[in-house]
């Protein structure tokens, strides 16, 4: 029973705010979701063809790790996790696709300091065949020389603009990052003889560019993308990618050229903020097949 002198208060709600609610609500599930998968590591194995491939390297297995982003927020129990799971794969030997630290927020020497905990750590990766590296902008933005002592300190071959061929005759070249080495393919592949594969380490996968028809090299490994890190669910399109726009979304293995293979890494850590949305880190073991 009413009060006499006092209103009676009817609460309506508009469909502005009905569509603000549900907008936030949105944003918030996303947010959850997209902080949710950025630990949670996929485990790549995909079988490469190679056109040429000696019968020694048939069947030659290649580990892939990228984008680290040491001492970036929320990512160093993944890194860890990622380092385990990289070893008890076994793989003949390893690729370290750079950036190692990350320089998001501010670039110099001291930045390396946040994400010194990631060499000792990678010391850990053993494989037959070695383990091998190359830089990335954010390696450079904090200090490349600094960053590539780390790395050979822990008996990790850095590759800038040069190659090593293995016992079993494959051939691994490396590049300097693309944007801030600079990267030479050319200088790379320099006095490489006969029609031995090539396999290319490159941060970014716009080396290809540079490349051309050149048939020796026959995969590309890359990451610096992320896969895009935030992609659009069900349709794999990524808002920003730093680099070519037919890399944007893509990751895994595709085919570049007749003869070439690419392979971009979605990587370790996480650029900025541990957040991925349809992007889960990864790690892969491409097998080589003679073909």
């Amino acid at each position: 029973m009413r009060q006499p002198g006092r209103r009676h208060r009817q609460w309506t709600v508009s469909r502005r705010t009905l569509l603000r609610s549900a907008v936030y609500s949105t944003l918030a599930l996303t947010g959850s979701v997209a902080y949710g998968q950025s630990d949670n590591l996929e485990v790549i194995k995909v079988d490469v063809p190679i056109a040429g491939l000696p019968s020694s390297c048939d069947g030659f297995s290649v580990g892939v790790m990228a984008d680290f982003h040491a001492g970036a927020w929320g990512n160093r129990e993944v890194i860890a996790g990622a380092i385990s799971s990289m070893q008890q794969l076994r793989p003949d030997c390893i690729t370290l696709l750079g950036d190692y630290i990350d320089g998001a927020r501010s670039h110099g020497v001291h930045t390396i300091d946040k994400g010194k905990f990631l060499f000792p750590q990678l010391q850990s990766l053993k494989a037959p065949f070695g383990v091998y590296a190359v830089l990335g902008n954010h390696d450079h933005w904090a200090d490349s020389r600094v960053v590539a002592k780390l790395l050979q300190q822990r008996n990790i071959l850095v590759l800038k603009n040069e190659h090593t061929v293995l016992a079993n005759g494959l051939i691994i070249a490396g590049v300097d990052d693309y944007w801030e080495g600079p990267g030479d393919a050319g200088k790379a592949l320099a006095g490489i003889r006969g029609d031995s594969p090539v396999i290319l380490l490159s941060h970014n996968p716009d080396i290809n560019e540079d490349l051309g028809n050149d048939n020796a090299v026959r995969l590309i490994l890359a990451g610096h993308t992320h896969g895009g890190q935030v992609r659009v669910p069900f349709t794999g399109w990524a808002p920003w990618v730093p680099c070519h726009p037919r890399y944007k979304g893509r990751s895994g293995l595709f085919r570049e050229t007749e003869k070439r293979w690419g392979f971009i890494s979605k990587g370790v850590g996480s650029f900025l903020l541990p957040v991925r949305l349809s992007c889960p880190p990864d790690i892969a073991l491409l097998t080589l097949k003679a073909v």
